[in-house]
């Protein structure tokens, strides 16, 4: 089981929907209050994992707290996940890396009760960087400086792009299929 975490407009449904394959999530609605999740069956070299989606977790137009629907039903979900929880999966997108980043994480460690469970990084938005991995060479003493750790991650981008003019096929083709085998490999 892995739940995949972070701020709205991060990329979770995106990034559900090219490692199931087809479009089985959309982006929540900001106007809902309480958490909630869903879990998708995602084959992982030949492995079924669940991969839970959750709704972004901050309440405020500045996301600088969690509400408190999210906190209580994020317990719930933990608590309950038929097997355990194996992994989690933070989601950030580039172009909005914020202080925020601090918030989910604390919330997540802290709800889960400390370092049990691994957490792994999913940097997405980044279909334009050549390579893409290196956004995580800039960007990694920030991530340091406010004291989040991960077991691993992943530069991705989760959309193929504009259709090309002159055939078959989309812009970020390439891109699309190299994160979608780099985050089975983080989840592996």
């Amino acid at each position: 089981n892995v739940v995949l975490f972070g701020e709205r407009k991060s990329g979770k449904s995106s990034l559900i929907n090219m490692l199931v394959g087809r479009d089985v999530s959309s982006p929540s609605n900001p106007d809902l209050a309480a958490f909630a999740s869903r879990g998708y069956a995602v084959d992982v070299g030949g492995r079924e994992v669940v991969v839970w989606d959750s709704v972004g977790l901050q309440k405020g137009e500045h996301h600088d707290a969690l509400s408190e629907g999210a906190e209580r039903n994020l317990k719930g979900l933990i608590q309950n996940i038929h097997g355990g929880l194996n992994l989690l999966l933070f989601c950030v997108n580039a172009a909005n890396v914020s202080k925020a980043l601090g918030i989910n994480y604390d919330a997540f460690y802290s709800i889960i009760g400390g370092k049990k469970v691994p957490v792994v990084l999913v940097v997405t938005g980044l279909e334009n960087k050549d390579p893409m991995e290196g956004w995580w060479k800039e960007h990694e003493a920030e991530f340091e400086r406010h004291g989040l750790g991960f077991d691993g991650h992943a530069c991705i981008t989760t959309t193929r792009g504009k259709p090309l003019k002159d055939g078959p096929g989309h812009w970020h083709d390439e891109q699309y299929e190299q994160s979608k085998l780099a985050v089975k490999e983080l989840i592996k």
